[in-house]
């Protein structure tokens, strides 16, 4: 009897041993079940994640939000997809709950170079130009082979009026990005906002070398040419502009021409492109004052003269055509145009050198006749 009830203890012992052990094998599987379904829907985020970039980098806001929105469903604690869920609802105009989430982020320990450039995008929209340039700098300083958060940090300054400071700072990060388009960009620009045309000119130049077929930075080249009164370079950069030009942009870029051809002496070509522009408006002062000097360059003053009268007639106070009239009639002789003009131009700029010397040249005639 002993015997069997000894056995009965150890059968007994057995199944719950196996009880046991069964119950462990369920846990086990059940843990693996969840594993295996919490990896599968973190890959079916980071599949979602990325159709959502592809979406957005293709404009397509709402598909990109649609799939981040999924993207997150799956896998609600993915940190990395911050900066996308940023850029989307900053595209959306949701500008303040950006805004939100990059500070969540930030005061999570999750922040980033991207985080700290988008806090900057956020800030520059608000128009807190200081605290952008701020979280620009710190972008580029956690990576500083960025040029884009260079490039940005540069921007703001021209923006705050402080060319100068943009300046040190490309030039501090030159070895680094001179060779990127980016860079050469923001400097063109910075030496444009510091009166160096010329050295604006070669920036945009190296830029255009990159991709020729850029039309934005050839319009910005012939600009920066025309300006540094490098008109021969300029000449040929402004034919390929015209080529593209509309009707507005158009007649502005015939009178840059004709300006360039009168400085390389080439004066019937510039009253061809000044003509141009008055056969089409013939209220366009600018232009008329352009052909007048074209005129006068050609040694035609009375046509010049008669053109220019028409000038100040639209717009009797400017300063340039008053001196364009008062000079040309210097030049055919009409001493009480001189006089008038001169007087009508001291009224309007009061100590004007040519005023002065057109009023002492008629005062000169004056006293010989007498």
């Amino acid at each position: 009897m002993r015997t069997e009830a000894a056995l009965r203890i150890v059968l007994s012992g057995c199944v719950a041993g196996a009880v046991l052990l069964l119950a462990g094998c369920t846990s086990m599987q059940a843990r693996a079940r969840q594993d295996a379904h919490e990896r599968w829907n973190t890959a079916r985020a980071d599949i979602k994640a990325r159709l959502a970039e592809d979406h957005f980098d293709a404009g397509n806001v709402d598909a990109a939000s649609n799939e981040l929105a999924e993207a997150l469903r799956l896998n609600p604690t993915n940190d990395h997809l911050v900066p996308l869920r940023v850029r989307v609802l900053l595209a959306e105009g949701r500008l303040d709950e950006a805004a939100r989430l990059i500070e969540l982020s930030r005061s999570t320990g999750h922040s980033s170079p991207e985080i700290e450039y988008l806090l900057g995008v956020v800030r520059q929209q608000q128009e807190r130009w200081q605290a952008a340039l701020e979280a620009y700098l710190r972008a580029a300083e956690l990576s500083p082979h960025e040029v884009g958060y260079v490039t940005a940090a540069a921007q703001v300054w021209l923006q705050l009026g402080e060319p100068e400071a943009a300046l040190t700072y490309l030039n501090e990060s030159e070895t680094r990005f001179a060779w990127t388009d980016a860079y050469q960009a923001c400097l063109a620009e910075c030496l444009e906002q510091v009166g160096d045309w010329s050295g604006a000119a070669s920036a945009w130049q190296r830029v255009l070398y990159a991709d020729a077929t850029d039309q934005a930075t050839r319009e910005r080249l012939a600009n920066a040419l025309y300006h540094s009164e490098r008109y021969l370079e300029a000449i040929p950069v402004l034919l390929d502009w015209l080529a593209t030009a509309d009707s507005r942009t158009a007649p502005v870029v015939r009178l840059l021409l004709a300006d360039c051809y009168l400085a390389e002496g080439r004066i019937a070509a510039a009253q061809e492109q000044a003509r141009t522009v008055v056969r089409n408006d013939e209220q366009n002062v600018h232009a008329l004052c352009v052909l007048a000097r074209a005129l006068g360059a050609g040694g035609e003053y009375s046509a010049a003269l008669r053109i220019a009268r028409r000038a100040l007639a639209l717009d009797p106070a400017n300063v340039a055509t008053l001196e364009l009239v008062a000079a040309l009639a210097w030049r055919v002789d009409d001493y009480d145009l001189m006089a008038t003009t001169a007087q009508r131009l001291e009224q309007v700029d009061p100590g004007n050198d040519v005023a002065r010397r057109i009023a002492g040249r008629a005062r000169l005639h004056s006293t010989d006749k007498h």
